[in-house]
């Protein structure tokens, strides 16, 4: 008894033209999600710092109004994946990375509730720094590589500040994690769609 699947016609085209685009070095990126997702977390870092330091008030938290941009950014997210010709190996494994980092994310967030609000902020550097690199690994883009690094050593940095100052390492973080390679992703395609 054979425990080979056969391909249909239909998968068999999407295996070959995805394997074609791999080969390639295709890919369909925008970088618009990334700065969507890096300037909110770079304003809600801010605005809690501002706010823990009595600077400014708001009548909830400010990473409150990260709920309504995480919506935008998923839309964003969404509408790009429908304009990519095939979807490679690294996408999907890419994907995976960082669908597994926002589930950590909202798991960190559980410290929140056990009193030890900066700690979390710790372990999500911890975790920005290892999907960075598991990206930058698999994209063989070296800037995540580095920035991944950078990532860990602010994530070092933040267990001896463990008060409002660690929001500006997080916002640090969004500034390179996602701002700086959403901008560079951003010029690539235009040149990519231009040239």
């Amino acid at each position: 008894m054979s425990t080979e699947k056969q391909l249909t016609e239909k998968e068999s085209l999407k295996l070959i033209s995805r394997t074609i685009y791999q080969a390639k070095g295709y890919f369909y990126e925008t970088g618009i999600s990334g700065i969507i997702y890096g300037f909110s977390i770079l304003i809600c870092s801010v605005l809690t710092y501002l706010t823990e330091k009595a600077v400014i008030s708001f009548p909830f938290h400010p990473f409150y109004l990260f709920i309504p941009v995480f919506f935008v950014q998923s839309f964003v997210q969404l509408r790009e994946e429908k304009k990519k010709k095939a979807k490679t190996f690294t996408d999907e494994a890419i994907d995976f990375v960082w669908t597994g980092f926002f589930l950590s994310v909202l798991v960190a967030f559980t410290a929140v509730f056990a009193g030890i609000n900066y700690m979390a902020i710790s372990i999500i550097l911890i975790l920005t720094g290892l999907a960075t690199f598991l990206t930058g690994m698999l994209s063989k883009f070296r800037y995540h590589i580095i920035c991944s690094f950078v990532c860990w050593l602010l994530a070092s940095v933040s267990f001896f500040v463990q008060d409002a100052r660690i929001y500006l390492l997080l916002a640090v973080t969004a500034l390179i994690v996602w701002i700086i390679p959403g901008f560079i992703l951003n010029a690539v395609f235009k040149k990519q769609q231009h040239g």
